[in-house]
């Protein structure tokens, strides 16, 4: 079956360009924000501790924050806190890691309340909330993986994330299947978006997401999925062409 390549910058513009390696500093947030900037990113996904700075010197796509990252096993309050005091830093986004520790042992009252809390907290003031469920972990158990995208739709999140990047394996695109299917099954795919994260590091990676319905990608190397797009149609175009 032909597979349609979509435009350059149909990917580019969708992806989130993280910048989340706790070495990272201040220098990486000012390379990444020339190149989403010169490749017409989404935006910039970084630490609390960064959030200040990109907040003063970009403008141009989503300023995102990550918070309970990468594991998500800290207590509700500390999430609460280390949340108010990054909304504090003006985010138009917040990518924050739901207790799965919690939903895999089946305590799926505290990791709802846990969910609500943060998305009401966001929503609050005007702020969209992804939720991280950590499909590396979850979608081993389709139960645990079908609670996980279950709370974050009643939470009223506005997109459910795959991965920190920081679990047991790379997202497939299986994992963004499983999810759209279920919020399809749901009847509520329309209402939250999917954003697929963790190991996206090629132009095929990005695009087998987006095609499994993926409507966000998270990756740290953007340039690398512009450099590899372009081998990538030249092959096709290639294949096609001798068929």
């Amino acid at each position: 079956m032909k597979m349609e390549i979509p435009p350059l910058h149909e990917i580019l513009r969708r992806i989130d360009h993280a910048v989340l390696k706790p070495w990272q500093t201040r220098h990486d947030v000012d390379r990444a924000v020339r190149e989403a900037t010169e490749l017409g990113l989404r935006g910039i996904i970084v630490s609390p501790s960064l959030l200040h700075y990109l907040r003063d010197t970009y403008s141009e796509g989503i300023r995102g924050v990550v918070v309970g990252f990468p594991f998500g096993y800290h207590h509700l309050e500390a999430k609460i806190k280390e949340l108010e005091r990054a909304l504090a830093d003006e985010p138009d986004e917040v990518d924050a890691v739901i207790n799965y520790q919690r939903l895999i042992l089946g305590d799926y009252n505290y990791v709802y309340n846990e969910a609500a809390a943060l998305t009401e907290l966001c929503h609050d003031v005007g702020v969209k909330i992804k939720l991280i469920i950590e499909t590396p972990v979850t979608a081993q158990n389709p139960q645990t993986l079908y609670k996980a995208v279950e709370i974050a739709v009643k939470a009223g999140a506005d997109y459910i994330k795959t991965s920190t990047g920081f679990g047991p394996r790379k997202t497939i695109p299986e994992d963004v299947a499983a999810i759209n299917k279920i919020l399809e099954d749901m009847n509520v795919r329309s209402k939250i978006g999917i954003k697929a994260a963790g190991g996206i590091r090629s132009a095929l990676q990005a695009i087998l997401m987006l095609k499994a319905g993926a409507d966000i990608i998270g990756t740290s190397t953007p340039s690398t999925i512009r450099e590899t797009y372009t081998f990538l149609k030249q092959f096709y175009e290639k294949k096609l062409d001798n068929q």
